[in-house]
C-alpha cells in the first residue's frame, strides 16, 4: 500500500513510511535514513532516461531504494556490507511489493560500477570517523577505512563516462572527482546533484 501511495504521488510522511521497519530501526531513521522528499528529489535527478540502473552505495535498510523504485521505473540496487540489512531489505521488498529494487550483500569494492548509470551516496563511510553515525556495532570502523573507501569511490567514479550522474547527501565535496560538475543543490545544500562532464 505504501508503495502505491508513492507511485500515485500521494504525500507520505517519513513517520508513516518508517512503520514498515522494526521499532528499533524506526528510532534511527531521523539521523540515518534518507527522507522521503530527499529520495524523490534524488530519483528525479538520477533517472532521466528509460531503463536506467542506479546504485545506492551503503543502502542500509533500503529506504532510498524503496522510495525511488516506487517513484519511477528505473532499476535500483542497494549494496551494503551488513548482511542483516540486506536480509531485511529482501524481506520488506516482498512483503510490501516494492518493485524495481534489488539488494546485494557485498563490500563496495566488489561491485562493478560500469554496470550503473547513476549513483546515490548518503555518506555511508561517515561511521568510520564519527561514532555517533554508527548504526550498530557489527562492523569494525577506522579512519583508515574511511580514507580507503573514499579514495576507491573517487577512483571508480572517475573511470565512468561523461553523463554519469551522482546524488550525494550529507557528503563532502572532496568525495566527488573534479570531472563532475555540481548541477544543483536542495535541502539547504545537503543533497547535491552531480554530472560527469569529461571522460577523464
Amino acid at each position: 500500500m505504501i508503495a502505491e501511495y508513492i507511485r500515485l504521488n500521494i504525500p507520505v510522511k517519513d513517520e508513516e513510511f518508517d512503520k514498515i521497519y522494526p521499532v528499533q530501526l524506526q528510532k534511527l531513521s531521523g539521523r540515518h535514513f534518507t527522507k522521503v522528499a530527499v529520495a524523490i528529489k534524488a530519483a528525479r535527478f538520477l533517472a532521466t532516461q528509460p531503463n536506467q540502473k542506479i546504485l545506492d552505495i551503503g543502502c542500509g535498510p533500503g529506504k532510498f531504494c524503496f522510495i525511488a523504485g516506487s517513484y519511477n521505473n528505473a532499476s535500483y540496487t542497494g549494496v551494503d556490507y551488513r548482511k542483516h540489512f540486506i536480509e531485511l531489505c529482501t524481506k520488506l521488498s516482498h512483503k510490501h511489493h516494492f518493485k524495481n529494487v534489488n539488494f546485494i550483500h557485498a563490500d563496495i569494492k566488489e561491485i562493478d560500477f560500469c554496470y550503473y548509470n547513476g549513483f546515490y551516496f548518503f555518506n555511508s563511510f561517515q561511521e568510520h570517523i564519527d561514532k555517533s553515525a554508527q548504526l550498530d556495532d557489527t562492523i569494525e570502523t577506522s579512519i583508515e577505512k574511511f580514507n580507503d573507501y573514499t579514495a576507491y569511490l573517487k577512483k571508480e567514479w572517475g573511470k565512468l563516462p561523461a553523463g554519469t550522474r551522482i546524488a550525494t547527501y550529507h557528503a563532502y565535496l572532496n568525495q566527488v572527482p573534479s570531472s563532475y560538475k555540481l548541477i544543483d543543490m536542495h535541502f539547504d545544500g545537503l543533497l547535491k546533484c552531480w554530472e560527469k562532464v569529461t571522460d577523464r
